[in-house]
């Protein structure tokens, strides 16, 4: 078997996601940095059932978001956060999206969706 390839995520059918990149460095908790200031269109957002936090590729914790909204903070006005549960045993923690987003410097990367 190929380790790379069982590696790879392969979401499931049903579930509209959302990767978004953050940084290897926390400046707040992790939850934090990855809910929230992205320039994505809301009414697209709202279809996600799940929210995937990338860091070096590969997902490093996922949530379930419950809320869209747009931000309150005037320094990023238009970008939208989202409110959300961790899903703490979801069996894409861990495995690589390196296949969607390809050479792409865009933070944001939809599947399903």
């Amino acid at each position: 078997m190929n380790m790379y390839l069982s590696n790879e995520l392969i979401p499931n059918a049903n579930d509209r996601i959302i990767c978004v990149k953050v940084g290897k460095i926390t400046r707040e908790s992790f939850y934090e940095m990855a809910r929230k200031y992205w320039a994505v269109k809301i009414d697209r957002a709202k279809k996600a059932t799940h929210v995937l936090a990338i860091v070096g590729g590969h997902v490093s914790a996922v949530y379930i978001p419950q809320e869209w909204r747009y931000t309150d903070n005037p320094q990023y006005e238009g970008r939208c956060e989202f409110v959300g549960k961790e899903e703490p045993n979801s069996d894409y923690v861990g495995k690589s999206v390196t296949s969607y987003y390809g050479r792409s410097q865009n933070p944001v990367k939809y599947i399903n969706m």
